[in-house]
């Protein structure tokens, strides 16, 4: 469980359940976030390929999203399925 701080509301502490880890990177397939900052998709793109390498893990999916915009119902789906975790990342 993590505690999350929100002074925005009464309740200062939310529940997260964490989904399981896996037993071995091994093969894990990626999805990757970009927010379209200077540099954001060439640097998510570099951490891929050090993971394939050390790992054998593949990059799937490569989801384009404004900076500051949430996630839109369609992008999720296309990790739904193909991805085993995703990593967002920034640029500059």
């Amino acid at each position: 469980m993590i505690d999350i701080l929100d002074p925005t509301i009464a309740t200062a502490r939310e529940r997260i359940d964490f989904a399981p880890r896996p037993k071995s990177v091994q093969g894990l397939r990626i999805g990757l976030i970009e927010n379209t900052k200077k540099n954001s998709e060439a640097v998510l793109r570099k951490v891929a390929e050090k993971l394939a390498a050390a790992h054998g893990m593949k990059m799937e999916v490569l989801i384009h999203k404004h900076q500051r915009a949430p996630l839109k119902d369609d992008q999720l789906a296309d990790f739904k399925g193909r991805t085993d975790f995703v990593i967002a990342g920034v640029g500059d």
